[in-house]
C-alpha cells in the first residue's frame, strides 16, 4: 500500500475498484474532493501505474485490506466492465462485507442485471446502486453527470460524495437519484442512445457538407464553431469543430484519414430493444444503430459505390442556415424519443422518475449536455406530454421546413443521411391523424380472422370478405 501521510489507523471514506481510464479518473476525483480513498485492482500494472499529487489515498493489492481500510457503513464503488465480471467482484466482496455496507456499480452495467443484483444483496442486508456515469475520462476526473439508481438508503449514505465530485451547473451538482432498482441504469442507457443519434445526426450534417456541398474541413469547422455560439450549443458540436480543426504532420485534415468503420459498446442495442420491448417509436435511434452496424460493411459499399446505378437529379440547393434548423430539430426530436422511452419504462417499472430533475442532471459534465436540457427541464415541469407535443416546443414548427428540405436534398443527391430523414419520419408520424393500419387490420382480418375495431362502434369485429 502507498499513503505517506495518511497512516494505517486511519479508515478510508469509500473505495474503489478498478483503476483503469475511467476508475482511475474518478477516484482522483473523490481524492481532489478531500476524500480519504482505498484503491484496489486486481491488475498489478493498474496500482503501479496510479499516481495523485495528493496523500489521503491508499492503494491495496488485497481485496481483504482493501475492505479492511473502509469506515462504517463500507462504500465500495466498483469501475470495472460490465457483465460477469462484476458478478465476480460482487461475490469477492460479500463475504467480507456487514449488513448496512454499500456497493455502487458505476459502469455501463444492464439495468435489468443491476435490479437482480440490488435484490439478492438485498437478502443479506446490503446495499446496492447501480450508478450512471456520463462525462467520459475527463468529465470522471473533473466532474461527471451522475445518474444515481438502487437502494434509497444507501444513497442517503453516499449521496455527500457523490454531489462533490458531480459537474456543477450554475453552483446545483449535476447528480441525482433517480429510482429503485436499475434505473440509474437505465436512464444511462437511453442517455447514451440519445448519444448515438446526436452524434449520427451531426456526422451526417457534417457528410452532406463535405460531400454535396463540396465544403472544405476548415469551413465547415468555422461552421459548427458559429452554431454552437447559437441554439445549438453542445458540448458535441463544441468537439465537432475541434475534431475538424486536427491536422497532420503533412498538413491534412486528420479526420480524412480516419476509416469510416465505427464501433460501439451495446447500450445502443439495449436501448433500441427496449424500444420495441415496450413500444415506443425511436427512429433517430434506432437509425443511428444500424449506421454503426452497416459501417462495417466496408468492402460491400466500396462494390456498390462503382456498381450500384445512381439516377441523378438536382437537390435544392441549402444554406448553412437551412442546415442549422434542420439539425436543431432533428436534436430535439431525438431527445423527445429519449425521454418518452423513459417515461414509458417509469410508468410500467413503478418508477418515479423526476424527467425535469432528470434533463437538469444532464445539464453539465455529461456527453449529450446542450442548451437544449434548459428547454426540455421547462417542458417536463409544465406537461406530460412527449416533448415534440410540449407547449415548452411550440416553435418547432418553424425548422419543419428546413428539415424536411433537408431530407428531400439527400434522397435527391443520393447520400443517405437515415437518421436525418427517421427524424422527419418521426415528427410527420406525430402529425398523422389518419395512418394507413386500418388497411393492414381489413387484411390482417381477410387472411388469418384476427379482427378489427371500428371509430364509430365499440368491440373488436371480423368480415368475411368473400
Amino acid at each position: 500500500m502507498r499513503g505517506e501521510k495518511m497512516t494505517n489507523e486511519q479508515k478510508c471514506n469509500i473505495g474503489v475498484i478498478g483503476l483503469g481510464v475511467m476508475g482511475s479518473s474518478l477516484a482522483k476525483n473523490m481524492i481532489n474532493h478531500g476524500f480519504c480513498t482505498a484503491l484496489y485492482s486486481v491488475s498489478d500494472q493498474e496500482r503501479k501505474r496510479f499516481e495523485s499529487g495528493k496523500n489521503n489515498y491508499r492503494i491495496f493489492g488485497s481485496i481483504k485490506e482493501f475492505i479492511s481500510s473502509l469506515e462504517r457503513p463500507r462504500k465500495v464503488f466498483l469501475m470495472i466492465t460490465a457483465g460477469k465480471p462484476v458478478d465476480m467482484v460482487i461475490a469477492s466482496l460479500l463475504p467480507l462485507l456487514d449488513r448496512g455496507d454499500i456497493i455502487m456499480d458505476g459502469g455501463n452495467s444492464y439495468y435489468k442485471d443491476t435490479a437482480v443484483r440490488c435484490s439478492e444483496c438485498a437478502k443479506l442486508g446490503i446495499l446496492y446502486m447501480g450508478i450512471g456515469i456520463s462525462g467520459g475520462e475527463k468529465g470522471a476526473l473533473y466532474g461527471p453527470s451522475i445518474m444515481a439508481g438502487g437502494s434509497p438508503q444507501a444513497w442517503e449514505c453516499v449521496r455527500a460524495i457523490l454531489e462533490a465530485i458531480a459537474a456543477r451547473h450554475q453552483g446545483k451538482a449535476c447528480c441525482g437519484y433517480i429510482a429503485e432498482g436499475g434505473a440509474g441504469h437505465y436512464v444511462k442507457m437511453v442517455h447514451n442512445g440519445i448519444e448515438y443519434a446526436v452524434l449520427e445526426l451531426i456526422a451526417e450534417t457534417y457528410q452532406y457538407m463535405r460531400f454535396v456541398k463540396k465544403m472544405g474541413a476548415g469551413e465547415i469547422r468555422s461552421v459548427f464553431e458559429q452554431w454552437n455560439e447559437g441554439p445549438l450549443n453542445s458540448y458535441l458540436i463544441e468537439i465537432s469543430a475541434t475534431v475538424l480543426g486536427k491536422k497532420e504532420e503533412d498538413g491534412g485534415c486528420l479526420i480524412d484519414k480516419i476509416l469510416d468503420v465505427a464501433e460501439q459498446k451495446g447500450t445502443g442495442k439495449w436501448t433500441v430493444a427496449e424500444s420495441v420491448e415496450r413500444g415506443v417509436y425511436i427512429p433517430s435511434i434506432y437509425e443511428a444503430q444500424m449506421a454503426r452496424i452497416f459501417s462495417t460493411k466496408k468492402e460491400e459499399r466500396t462494390y456498390g459505390a462503382a456498381n450500384l446505378k445512381y439516377s441523378s437529379n438536382e437537390a435544392p440547393g441549402l444554406r448553412t442556415e437551412e442546415m442549422e434548423k434542420a439539425l436543431l430539430l432533428s436534436m430535439i426530436l431525438a431527445y423527445s424519443q429519449g425521454f418518452e422511452l423513459i417515461s414509458k419504462a417509469a410508468e410500467e417499472e413503478n418508477w418515479n422518475i423526476d424527467l425535469a430533475g432528470l434533463a437538469a442532471v444532464w445539464k453539465d459534465g455529461c456527453i449529450i449536455r446542450s442548451a437544449l436540457l434548459g428547454r426540455i427541464e421547462q417542458a417536463e415541469e409544465l406537461s406530460g406530454k412527449p416533448l415534440i407535443l410540449s407547449a415548452a416546443f411550440s416553435d418547432i414548427g418553424t425548422l419543419e421546413g428546413s428539415l424536411r428540405k433537408m431530407a428531400a436534398a439527400a434522397v435527391l443527391s443520393g447520400m443517405p443521411l437515415p437518421c436525418i430523414q427517421a427524424s422527419l419520419q418521426y415528427y410527420d408520424y406525430y402529425r398523422s391523424d389518419q395512418m394507413p393500419v386500418n388497411f393492414i387490420q381489413a387484411l390482417r382480418d381477410y387472411f388469418g380472422a384476427h379482427t378489427y375495431m371500428r371509430c364509430d362502434r365499440e368491440g373488436h369485429f371480423h368480415t368475411e370478405w368473400e
